[in-house]
């Protein structure tokens, strides 16, 4: 990748690689298998053969700093001093452990979750909205606080891989269900959260699960199950992995699932709807049964066996955490070259593993490949990754109260404006991810954005105490990166010139250059340096403003 040209080839829009879905539609957002397609393969970035042989090199600031930027939104200066003083091993372990219980829902969405009813579809968007609002800053806030834990990147990960959009859910209330089953099984085992999210309201409302019964099948979810969520449309050589006939009968299958309420036990049987009639699906039979639930096992049965599977799964894997140079939803093969020396492997490992996802990112993030040179600073920043990155990486201890509320609804504003909203991917494939973010519209959006965190903005923040009674509640509040807390933290503080080098590492997802720092050195304090520990803090502070805007101008900044 030319990191100096890399807007050239840059899109203007992100919903314009996005397929979209409307609800009832059978082949909604799909591409039959076996259709045109493209067959070109990525450009390559790597400058080494490939090899999940394990690193080796010097586990420096710059490894630690490429390692956390993949696997959490970006480094804090402490994240960084706490991964350095571990071996990569040891920092992969905290990376992969399972942190434990989940965290409990925002005040307001706790409130809902209990409430038996609420007319989410009665013409009360401002209700969604506000729910919405609050469950956003929330799950950002949680990025930022996640400490060395791979869960939220993940939890980030499954939630574009089984893409819902929130406003084809009746209940609100389902999507937080769905976000809290993608944390659950973040870090666990892909099989379970495959079936998890086949009986997950969320889902079977937004892709017609809930209404597909043996007297009307409805292929959406059937379809999307094969193509997006499990095994794809194509090899990587380009044969279908499925056929019509395929989707026919797996929706067949799944018919019937139901139930009544929040609370209600998702179910299928003959009296809800599930058709009893056997199946064939990839040559296998499925035996007829009164509960949809022996059916959906031997389904999940007939489509794990496949090996496909396994490359499918890896091969986007690899593409959020090591590099691509197309969408993130894989329709274009990948390098055959990676394709034989890390996705295959990784896939046999994954399989032999029973679909637990630890090990396979554990090889993959250990590996040589992970740490070539080509990667580092070799992937554009989400506008997720952009803001709640540079929160954390510039956040001095917690990140709460409601200076973090206001913080992170002014990124959700910022995010959604640049076309990533959390909780409504524009369509079933989600977001697409790398170049796509950055556009002529964009990037001087992004400059406005963060020059809106950095010397402050205000913002506004609706509340609703009770979301069928009151009306509601506005808190005004403002933000602003504490520069000064921020710059403190580096030893080379009274140092300007070592301090603009700490802090263009920091913040740069590629090693600035000579003519960079010279230029940042003298936006913040020309030709008199000397003068730097004898000026007042608050001089200190627009100093460093300044000259964090500029370094925020470079390209290397919108990289990770």
């Amino acid at each position: 990748m030319n990191r100096r040209a890399f807007l050239s080839n840059s899109s203007t829009s992100q919903g314009r690689s996005a397929r979209s879905h409307k609800a009832g539609d059978r082949n909604a957002g799909s591409v039959l298998p076996g259709s045109a397609r493209p067959a070109v393969e990525e450009s390559r970035s790597f400058t080494e053969t490939p090899s999940l042989e394990p690193y080796s090199g010097p586990w420096d600031k710059r490894a630690a700093l490429h390692l956390l930027r993949r696997t959490i939104v970006a480094p804090s200066y402490d994240d960084l001093e706490s991964a350095l003083a571990r071996s990569l091993d040891d920092l992969l372990d905290t990376l992969l452990a399972d942190p434990g219980a989940l965290p409990a829902p925002p005040r307001y969405v706790g409130e809902w979750m209990n409430a038996d009813l609420i007319y989410w579809e009665s013409g009360r968007v401002d209700v969604a909205n506000t729910f919405f609002s609050e469950l956003r800053r929330w799950w950002l806030m949680l990025m930022v606080n996640g400490g060395l834990s791979l869960r939220e990147r993940m939890t980030l990960f499954w939630h574009n891989h089984f893409a819902n959009n929130a406003s084809l859910v009746v209940d609100a209330r389902y999507m937080y269900q769905q976000n809290q089953l993608f944390r659950r099984h973040a870090l666990g085992n892909f099989r379970e959260l495959v079936r998890g999210v086949t009986l997950d309201k969320a889902m079977l409302e937004f892709l017609n699960g809930k209404g597909s019964k043996r007297d009307y099948t409805n292929e959406n979810y059937a379809r999307e199950l094969q193509e997006l969520f499990t095994i794809g449309i194509a090899d990587n050589d380009g044969n279908p992995n499925y056929t019509q006939d395929d989707v026919v009968q797996a929706a067949l299958a799944l018919t019937g699932w139901d139930w009544i309420g929040l609370k209600g036990e998702v179910m299928s049987n003959f009296i809800t709807g599930h058709d009893p009639v056997d199946k064939v699906v990839y040559g296998e039979a499925i035996k007829g049964n009164l509960e949809g639930g022996p059916e959906l096992a031997r389904l999940l049965d007939i489509i794990f066996a496949k090996e496909e599977s396994a490359r499918y799964v890896i091969r986007k894997l690899y593409r959020f955490f090591v590099y691509t140079d197309t969408t993130l939803t894989p329709v274009m093969p990948i390098d055959q070259e990676v394709e034989e020396k890390i996705i295959a492997p990784l896939a046999a490992d994954f399989r032999a593993a029973e679909w637990d996802i630890v090990p396979v990112l554990r090889r993959l993030l250990r590996s040589r490949h992970f740490f070539d040179a080509g990667f580092v600073g070799g992937m554009i920043k989400s506008p997720v990754d952009l803001f709640a990155g540079l929160l954390r990486a510039m956040q001095v201890g917690p990140f709460q109260g409601e200076r973090a509320e206001f913080g992170a609804h002014i990124v959700q504003e910022r995010s959604m404006k640049l076309g990533q909203n959390l909780f409504h991917p524009p369509g079933v494939q989600g977001w697409q991810f790398h170049r796509s973010w950055i556009g002529t519209t964009t990037l001087p959006q992004r400059n406005r954005d963060t020059d809106d965190l950095l010397f402050g903005t205000e913002t506004t923040i609706i509340d609703r105490l009770n979301p069928l009674i009151s009306g509601p509640i506005n808190r005004n509040g403002s933000f602003a990166l504490d520069v000064l807390a921020f710059a403190r933290q580096f030893p080379s503080f009274t140092d300007p010139r070592q301090l603009v080098a700490d802090i263009a590492l920091h913040l740069l997802g590629y090693p600035p250059s000579d003519a960079l720092l010279l230029r940042l050195e003298r936006e913040m304090v020309g030709d008199r340096g000397y003068e730097w520990n004898d000026i007042t803090d608050d001089l200190r502070a627009t100093k460093l403003r300044t000259m964090l805007r500029h370094l925020m101008r470079a390209p290397n900044f919108q990289l990770m």
